[in-house]
């Protein structure tokens, strides 16, 4: 693998943190990286100047407590990369050689948004022989956070072969699931609908009014908070499809909706609310 200054000093870094104290000298580094000793040699060098690697014994650095820390900081960087790409289905030399890069230039955003998707692979896959489960079980799963999914609002019935509800567009995509020790809250925020007159052809604008959720046998209002309408996620029941890269889990809930389009209020709508992982 062709090595910039800097990757090479990561990888000479991370053998610090994984291989023995005693191994850790220029000789050893060098045989284990297949590199040559005056490369390493000037990467520790570079290393102790950061403060990352001490040399008060010459023969025998070793990390600083910052350089500890950093070199945590990229090792759970990489394995979270490495998984990722293997799972796109990247071959395992091509994601071990990337994993470096994407580990030292990657954001704090963008790794956020891997290990997101790295958490929702994972409790795919360990729910992979559950054919059914409630929303409550797959939280109980989720690490705490904000995951991002996204969803389809249907109809109750399908009109004019279209099934998908106009409530669809009173929404936001996609939809946010928040975790928190284990108990999971479904936030959606209303936007404006837009739609055009059967009689005038006019455009009017319209938006959701109201949004209620089945759970325990009755349709309960849901939370709301200016334009965010919160349901539990304990409320979806869901189903498992597919496996392996194919593999989705389809959960769903049916709600009442009702919408105004311009100075009309239109009746409450059944509707099946449908989230994609």
């Amino acid at each position: 693998m062709p090595d910039t200054s800097e990757i090479l000093r990561l990888r000479v870094l991370l053998c610090f943190l994984s291989e023995d104290e005693t191994d850790c000298t220029v000789m050893e580094i060098a045989r284990t990286l297949r590199e040559e000793h005056y490369s390493i040699s000037r990467a520790i060098t570079a290393l102790e100047k950061e403060g990352l690697i001490s040399k008060e014994r010459p023969r025998k650095p070793r990390l600083t407590e910052k350089g500890r820390q950093q070199a945590q900081r990229y090792a759970e960087r990489i394995n979270i990369t490495t998984s990722h790409l293997l799972y796109e289905g990247v071959n395992m030399e091509s994601a071990a050689n990337d994993a470096y890069y994407w580990a030292l230039y990657n954001t704090d955003d963008t790794m956020d948004v891997i290990r997101s998707a790295e958490e929702k692979y994972r409790v795919k896959y360990e729910l992979r022989d559950k054919k059914q489960f409630s929303g409550a079980v797959l939280c109980k799963m989720l690490k705490d956070g904000e995951y991002q999914f996204p969803f389809i609002i249907y109809r109750e019935n399908a009109k004019n072969g279209n099934n998908i509800s106009m409530a669809n567009e009173g929404f936001e995509h996609p939809c946010v699931l928040s975790i928190k020790d284990g108990t999971g809250l479904l936030r959606i925020k209303a936007v404006d609908i837009f739609a055009n007159s059967a009689v005038t052809g006019k455009r009017m604008r319209g938006h959701v009014e109201s949004l209620k959720y089945f759970d325990s046998g009755k349709y309960i209002n849901a939370d709301r908070s200016g334009y965010v309408l919160s349901i539990p996620a304990s409320a979806l029941a869901f189903k498992n499809i597919g496996e392996g890269i194919g593999q989705i889990l389809h959960g769903q809930v049916c709600m009442k909706i009702r919408c105004s389009v311009g100075i009309v209020h239109m009746p409450e709508s059944t509707a099946i609310f449908t989230m994609l992982i």
